[in-house]
């Protein structure tokens, strides 16, 4: 157990987060140590430290290898605001780099890898959907707390995540299904995401990788026969920091809405804004009034109300919002709100929120206006009231809206029965004294403990009532799930996981809406070349339902009743099949193409005209009209930023960093002049002016997305000019992906690497991932031997003359020293990649895997040591995600016959017909999980040696 017992860990938890473990916190780790497992739940309330789950694995991780999972995924069903268990998970994570007790060492010298330069824990959000920001773990073997929402890390673990590309899929289909736990946090809807992954784990007989473990934090979540429960004990409620957690007062009061179909959209709104607008008292009171509603619409309805009374500063929270524009949000209000503040005199806050605040954000506000919602929706709003006990009343009005019956859009007819059961805990108001808001006496104790009691005491068949009804799930058979394994090509058609993931109708996939600026609405044929500098990144994107997208680009005036959870029933499509389609956007697939709102589909990543309006500082807001802020400046692209100096850049910091608005505009000013200059200043030029600009830079602003992207920039970039648009980027900026021929070859490095070093490099690393993982020798030698073969197609001359720009005369009798792996082109300069292949008369869409599956096959039969030839052969052909099963159709018009060790090859080829049978075979042999780790670990050691220059002549 090296060394670490279950009685260390509340030195760990207080040397990482400075504070000692609660008592369930403790009993976890003593249940999980003494029994070698996990239990299935976690019956904990609220507000009472459920994020503790990613330092209890962590520790785990270090007492008991051989029981813990190398990653953990925190899984949400809300599209959060504010992220408390990815901020908590950074906390660790730097502990454990730095840390500052003998416990916490202990625990970073377990969790470190051998050979891994970087952090003993590598902490990230799943967010998808761009090329550069699929790197959301660089090694198979490092560990990792992952959060994520059930469509993000499900969609993964079954071979389709959304926003991924085809290429992409197997990796984050190993990592997230072999040696992982998945944490469900107040996952109401994930039922059906629970007994998919069940199901389809069950199927899988390989044994190369330990299966995922799957952890319910939840007090409302039904539970299975045989379910192992732990939660909060008569411990907690005696001790001195989890006891008045549990008993914080909170009062809840009733107000049923004299309301009709006709008028409820106004009136509610109003009635909400006036009782929030009450509840902050006297106009210096610093109190936080938080507002829940069920939709977006109605959240804005009431912001918009609250914020011309000019009592209060007010702010709305959505999931529906950029994460830039949500970094810009929190950095300037969250203090204001978090846990932990001083409560102290000063204009009120009202938050104006969705179901976004429910979960991840660790709110304490001083009073509660919620729409009535489903049991488990209220008692997570509930937990955002009074949350360290601090006050001695917070009252929580709940208001309900008489018109919504069992059809509720959002909550079904959970949101009435629900209502009826609070009837009977406490009376509503009466109508008069609801219309005016006035000092409220007495109220429904709604703490922890009294709710808790309350469930106790209530029939489990009325509890049933008050849970949203499970959807049916489909079946899952292995034909299903076979399909869903290849993955490149795709099957046609192809068989949805949505239903898995949520049950049917439930959870189609959002669009991805990225809004750009300069798009000529006259001319959308060139929106493609204006977009392509700089490709579209989850940053910048909002997630919107596709039916909502829709009609937001036919019907701007109709009715928006977007809500903010996954899983929701789908709406009906109601565009207007008659409804002129004027207006096109782009879609981005790797590549562009430009469409008509009504080829939209879910999962889709568009494009559309910042001057379309529909996005405001808060989120989505498809009733707006004013042009949209075009944030790809501010995108971090894995600290790889382009900078587009223009107009619209020195707007976007005068609205975020007043600070820097004239240099800026100064800087784009003179880069205007540069760009149509052909005697452009060095990059060191800019370098130095924008090193000038952040000398100014308040504190509080440094880690700001534009303020990064800056210092980024200033300690290196190039220039260059697109659409007369001078860029600054760092080498690999722009484009990181696997499309064309050169993109695996041009990462971002900063020279030339060659052929037999680099192959010679990665077998290393692959060796050294493989044994870190503990798989066996065979195995081991596998990925080695593949990573060892796995660009030997590279011989080919006109591949050898395009990795160097040349005509292909220059590249046909080479040295074998001298061959290349890596070139030394710049992989934000997509045009030069397209000269080098033209020149090199590389034949477009080829494969070099090809000919290097062919070279490995001859490697097998010289090879001693004991491995599965058909598996190398496989893990060479699948080295850049194709081949699963078949590799590109593409017929060589002038084939080659290359002499590789003796043995003539023909380079026409290009298509292994037995590739299917074999890759079914081997899918059952070591399981559809189990041999995407193995690609896993050959692809990401090319990868690693790739962008870091590594070589075997270093003795890397």
């Amino acid at each position: 157990m090296n060394g670490l017992t279950a009685d260390d860990f509340a030195d760990f938890l207080h040397e990482v987060h400075g504070r000692h473990p609660y008592p369930w916190q403790r009993n976890l780790v003593e249940f999980i140590l003494a029994n070698g497992a996990w239990p299935d739940v976690l019956d904990v309330p609220t507000g009472l430290g459920k994020t503790t789950v990613i330092d209890v694995a962590a520790f785990v991780a270090a007492a008991r290898p051989e029981i813990a999972r190398r990653r953990v995924f925190f899984v949400v069903d809300r599209r959060l605001v504010v992220d408390e268990a990815h901020e908590h998970a950074q906390t660790l994570a730097e502990a454990l780099r730095d840390p500052s007790g003998p416990v916490s060492a202990a625990v970073a010298q377990v969790l470190a890898q051998p050979g891994d330069d970087g952090p003993p824990l590598q902490v990230t959000r799943m967010r998808g959907g761009a090329t550069w920001s699929w790197r959301w773990l660089e090694r198979p073997d490092r560990h990792a707390i992952i959060v994520g929402t059930i469509d993000q890390i499900g969609s993964r673990l079954l071979f389709r995540g959304y926003g991924v590309g085809e290429f992409l899929r197997p990796i984050d289909a190993a990592l997230t299904g072999t040696d992982s736990l998945i944490v469900l946090d107040e996952a109401h809807l994930a039922e059906p995401f629970k007994a998919t992954i069940t199901t389809a784990l069950d199927r899988d007989q390989g044994h190369v990788a330990r299966r995922p473990l799957v952890l319910t934090m939840s007090a409302t979540t039904r539970r299975a026969p045989g379910d192992v429960v732990l939660g909060t004990t008569a411990d907690d409620m005696l001790d001195e920091h989890a006891g008045p957690r549990l008993r914080a007062r909170r009062s809840m009061t009733l107000i049923q809405a004299s309301v009709t179909k006709k008028n409820a959209h106004t009136a509610i709104p109003r009635l909400m804004a006036d009782w929030a607008t009450f509840l902050i008292g006297d106009v210096d009171s610093g109190r936080v009034v938080l507002v829940v509603c069920n939709t977006v619409a109605r959240a804005r309805a009431i912001h918009d109300l609250v914020a011309d009374g000019g009592r209060a500063d007010t702010v709305l929270l959505t999931g529906r919002s950029r994460p830039i524009d949500r970094e810009y949000l929190m950095h300037r209000w969250y203090p204001r709100i978090r846990v932990g503040r001083a409560r102290e005199a000063g204009k009120p806050l009202i938050v104006c929120a969705t179901q976004t605040v429910e979960v991840g954000a660790n709110i304490d506000a001083d009073a509660l206006v919620t729409e009535s919602a489903s049991l488990a929706a209220l008692i997570q709003r509930f937990g955002r009231l009074n949350r360290t006990a601090g006050l001695d009343r917070a009252p929580a009005l709940v208001v309900h809206d008489p018109t919504c019956g069992e059809d509720d859009a959002v909550y079904g007819p959970t949101r009435q029965t629900t209502w009826q059961w609070l009837t009977e805990l406490t009376s509503p108001l009466s109508a008069r004294a609801a219309r005016t808001p006035k000092p409220l006496d007495g109220g429904c104790d709604v703490s922890p403990q009294a709710l808790a009691r309350y469930l106790r005491e209530l029939d489990p068949s009325r509890q049933e009532q008050m849970r949203q009804p499970p959807p049916y799930v489909p079946v899952l058979f292995s034909t299903t799930l076979s399909a869903w394994t290849r993955t490149s090509p795709t099957p046609h058609p192809d068989t949805p996981v949505a239903p898995y993931l949520h049950g049917l109708g439930h959870g189609t996939p959002d669009i991805t809406l990225v809004w750009r600026s300069g798009l000529p609405a006259d001319d959308p044929a060139r929106w493609a070349e204006i977009v392509e500098p700089l490709p579209p990144a989850i940053e910048e994107a909002v997630q919107v339902p596709v039916h909502a997208v829709r009609r937001w680009l036919t019907r701007p005036d109709s009715t928006d009743t977007v809500g903010d959870m996954e899983g929701q029933a789908d709406e009906p499509d109601t565009e207007d099949p008659s409804s002129p389609q004027q207006r096109h956007v782009l879609r981005y697939r790797g590549d562009f193409e430009l469409i008509e709102p009504r080829a939209i589909r879910p999962g889709d990543l568009i494009v559309v005209p910042a001057a379309w309006g529909g996005c405001d500082e808060y989120g989505w807001n498809p009733a707006s009209t004013k042009p949209v802020r075009d944030l790809a400046d501010l995108v971090g692209r894995r600290d790889r930023p382009v900078l587009r100096l223009r107009k619209e850049l020195a707007e976007v910091a005068a609205d975020y960093h007043p600070w820097l608005a004239d240099g800026l505009a100064e800087l784009v000013r003179q880069a205007t002049s540069d760009a149509r200059s052909e005697d452009r200043p060095p990059a060191d030029d800019y370098r130095v002016a924008l090193k000038r600009l952040l000398e100014s830079c308040p504190d509080q602003d440094k880690k700001l997305p534009l303020t990064r992207n800056l210092r980024r920039l200033a300690e290196r970039c190039t220039v260059s000019v697109t659409q007369s648009t001078l860029l600054l980027s760092r080498k690999g900026g722009g484009w990181s992906g696997d499309v064309g021929p050169l993109d695996s070859s041009a990462l971002g490095i900063r020279e030339a690497i060659g052929l037999a070093e680099h192959q010679q490099a990665v077998a290393k690393r692959a060796e050294e991932f493989a044994t870190n993982l503990r798989l066996t020798p065979e195995l081991i030698n596998a990925v080695k031997a593949a990573a060892g073969w796995h660009d030997e197609g590279k011989r080919d001359p006109r591949f050898q003359a395009m990795l160097r720009g040349r005509p292909l005369r220059t590249s046909i009798r080479l040295r074998e020293q001298d061959l290349l792996a890596k070139s030394g082109l710049n992989a934000t300069d997509r045009a030069a990649f397209r000269r080098a292949r033209l020149l090199a008369g590389y034949p477009e869409g080829m494969r070099h895997e090809a000919l290097s599956a062919q070279v490995a096959s001859l490697h097998l039969a010289e090879y001693d040591e004991k491995l599965d030839p058909q598996l190398v052969r496989h893990l060479v052909a699948a080295h850049h995600g194709r081949s699963r099963p078949l590799l590109p159709p593409i017929s060589d018009p002038e084939p080659r016959t290359i002499t590789v060790h003796g043995h003539q090859l023909e380079t026409d080829l290009t298509v292994d017909w037995d590739a299917p049978q074999r890759f079914a075979e081997l899918n059952q042999r070591y399981g559809p999980w189990g041999l995407a780790l193995l690609e896993t670990i050959v692809r990401l050691s090319d990868i690693w040696c790739s962008e870091r220059d590594e070589t075997e002549r270093e003795g890397t």
